[in-house]
């Protein structure tokens, strides 16, 4: 998996982390567990730079300490203007199987872009 990494690497010595539509850190545990892993990532591993985090839900208190935190709050989604990168997440397949049993739900059209996005990836299970 981390020849994957490096691939994706190429010739920069680090690789940016981007956190897309975290949730409230404040609120919500799932968040904070997101963040955690991300934190976790860039201790254990020289090769990732810094932490940018994006989510319009976001209070001023939490940008305060996701920066405390070594972070940065981006203040405008990038919206498509990143290449070459690195998903963690649930399984494709696990995405697909959610919009085949959820048809009617709002979340499916939302997902619809992710599994767009599937015949242009390698995916790597973590263990």
């Amino acid at each position: 998996m981390l020849e994957a990494f490096f691939r994706v690497l190429g010739s920069e010595l680090k690789m940016q982390m981007v956190v897309y539509g975290i949730g409230s850190i404040e609120s919500y545990e799932p968040p904070r567990l997101q963040l955690s892993l991300a934190i976790l990532l860039k201790r254990k591993f020289c090769w990732i730079g810094d932490i940018e985090v994006f989510d319009p839900i976001l209070s001023a208190t939490e940008s305060r300490v996701l920066e405390a935190l070594d972070g940065s709050v981006l203040s405008v989604n990038e919206q498509e203007r990143l290449n070459n990168i690195v998903l963690f997440g649930n399984n494709f397949g696990t995405c697909e199987q959610h919009v085949s049993e959820f048809r009617s739900s709002t979340l499916v059209d939302s997902s619809r872009h992710i599994l767009a996005v599937r015949k242009f990836t390698c995916e790597f299970a973590i263990k």
